[in-house]
């Protein structure tokens, strides 16, 4: 794995738990050990309300993994109420709009903002598909990665079924 440091959505832990199960809290703990994975409280909070083996890995790491909103890192909070003003309603990429982040299925509780405003602080690397995320990254000048690519980057193997005889004609 690399020097960067990653700030995922909730969305992107569960499609690697989902997709890879064990291995991928393995390679979670991995990464978590070397500092390389991050999680904004209202990721955490998301992930805590499931019944899977990832709640249970936030759980017991979270001192480790949790970056916390609070009065002390100012530039966090001005970052994360800007950016919830900006996208809250609406993201205008060039000459087309998409729904801000107030429109996803948490409303204005939704933890997009949060993910975008510790990548864009700190300088680390946003893990997420969500539409608004990526559209926000982009705009914002802050790196971001599907949770694929943050499969690849934490060496998950991927090995796809060959049906045999088919490469043998």
């Amino acid at each position: 794995m690399n020097d960067d440091i990653y700030v995922c959505d909730a969305d992107a832990l569960i499609n690697l738990y989902r997709h890879f199960g064990r291995e991928a809290v393995r390679a979670l703990k991995r990464a978590m050990k070397m500092g390389k994975l991050k999680l904004p409280q209202g990721v955490v909070h998301e992930i805590l309300r499931g019944t899977d083996r990832l709640k249970t890995f936030v759980r017991n790491n979270r001192q480790h993994i949790e970056v916390k909103f609070t009065k002390a890192d100012l530039r966090l909070e001005d970052t994360l109420r800007d950016l919830e003003v900006k996208y809250g309603e609406r993201i205008q990429v060039g000459g087309r709009a998409y729904p801000g982040f107030w429109h996803s299925r948490a409303g204005r509780k939704s933890a997009d903002a949060q993910v975008i405003a510790v990548a864009k602080v700190k300088g680390w690397i946003a893990v997420s598909d969500d539409t608004a995320i990526k559209q926000v990254c982009h705009v914002e000048n802050v790196p971001c990665i599907g949770w694929n690519e943050f499969a690849r980057r934490l060496e998950l193997g991927v090995q796809q079924l060959t049906i045999p005889g088919l490469l043998e004609r």
